[in-house]
């Protein structure tokens, strides 16, 4: 199948009833400066395999998730991808946001293969890729969250071709994503692009840094390294870094930046429509943090206009941690066969990712508004 973006044409690859476009370049980006527009092309592109993850280490979470080869690039990182059942009727959208701790991550992963939702719900699943650590939030500038926004508007402007509908778009996240796709809903810039959001294990209790601390950690950082030295140095110093708050990554969204123009606290959230919840263990990932993760569910749930929360309590080996629903939102079971985090012996049941599905469709994923939580056990 072929679909004509405003960037040039693209070819996806299509399985069964869903067409899968990969790696879309959305926009373009010099080391340290804003995205642009992406140069048009008139040859149509290949869209049959991943782009490019964003430059990045091992991640931190790979005890809980299984090790994932990266595959990255400096240049070319800034795609996306769409899975679509058809190009013929408005489907409603679901525009995901890959968590990392603002430091690892694609969302070209098979991980977050975007297919089974959109093949059993009908609806348009889109993943994106942004610049993360130092080529994303150094400094007060929060690169990464102009990426995202750049993503947010690209898919806005060209989703009707791939059968979206533009006014049925539900940004969600998990972890570092939640909290990218809550700020996204409330930052004037983006809020008027998104119908609902959907937020997992956000780290609530991490405030945006603040922006002196980030203009020191800046300085500090480029005392370690030069501005123009390869990336994979660049990376290698984050590491010189001293620590910030307890389970806080060296860099992050940074208060009065682009896309954080105030913290959600202080932020009104009476208009949003929300599905946010956490997983029972989440201190399996991050000991002693747990609170970071849970303690202002309710209190996000509150303040928004209509809102369902849940707990995920579905264990494994190292019980419900952070990022265990993950294969249960996206059905991606084999692509995780090696986490340590699953138990192989239990149901492969994709309940989560349907509710979530069934959010974005509806604004209800079929249980009672909070705060009644949903326990999926």
């Amino acid at each position: 199948m072929d679909v004509n973006t405003t960037g040039g044409p693209v070819r996806g690859t299509t399985t069964g009833t869903v067409t899968a476009f990969r790696g879309i370049p959305y926009a373009t980006a010099k080391r340290f400066q804003p995205p642009s527009p992406h140069p048009r092309w008139t040859e149509t592109k290949d869209a049959s395999n991943p782009g490019p993850a964003a430059p990045q280490l091992r991640s931190r979470l790979a005890h809980v998730m299984g090790e994932h080869e990266a595959n990255w690039a400096e240049d070319g990182c800034l795609n996306l991808n769409v899975w679509t059942t058809g190009v013929d009727a408005g489907k409603p959208v679901l525009f995901w946001i890959h968590g990392g701790g603002f430091s690892s991550g694609s969302g070209g992963w098979d991980w977050y293969d975007g297919g089974l939702l959109a093949a059993n719900h009908d609806i348009v699943v889109v993943t994106i890729n942004y610049r993360l650590g130092p080529f994303g939030y150094l400094g007060a500038d929060n690169l990464g969250a102009q990426d995202q926004q750049a993503a947010l508007e690209w898919v806005h402007e060209n989703i009707a071709a791939f059968g979206g509908d533009p006014g049925q778009i539900t940004v969600g996240g998990q972890s570092a994503g939640a909290y990218s796709s809550l700020y996204l809903a409330i930052d004037p810039a983006t809020k008027p692009l998104i119908r609902r959001i959907v937020l997992e294990s956000g780290p609530w209790g991490l405030p945006p840094m603040d922006p002196d601390v980030a203009e020191r950690t800046a300085k500090a950082f480029f005392e370690h390294v030069d501005r123009d030295a390869p990336a994979e140095q660049i990376l290698q110093a984050t590491t010189t870094l001293p620590g910030n708050a307890p389970g806080a990554p060296a860099f992050y969204p940074v208060l009065g930046g682009p896309g954080y123009p105030k913290a959600w606290p202080d932020a009104d959230l009476s208009d949003l429509d929300v599905l946010i919840g956490f997983t029972k263990d989440e201190a399996a990932a991050f000991p002693g943090l747990q609170g970071m993760f849970e303690a202002s569910v309710r209190t996000i749930a509150e303040a928004s206009a209509t809102a369902f929360t849940y707990r995920f309590d579905r264990t494994g080996p190292l019980g419900a941690p952070h990022c265990v629903e993950l294969p249960y939102l996206f059905g991606t079971f084999d692509a995780f066969a090696a986490s340590p985090m699953l138990d192989p012996d239990k149901p492969r049941t994709t309940d989560f990712g349907d509710a979530v599905a069934q959010f974005t469709r509806t604004g209800d994923p079929g249980w009672p508004k909070a705060p009644e939580f949903r326990y999926f056990v």
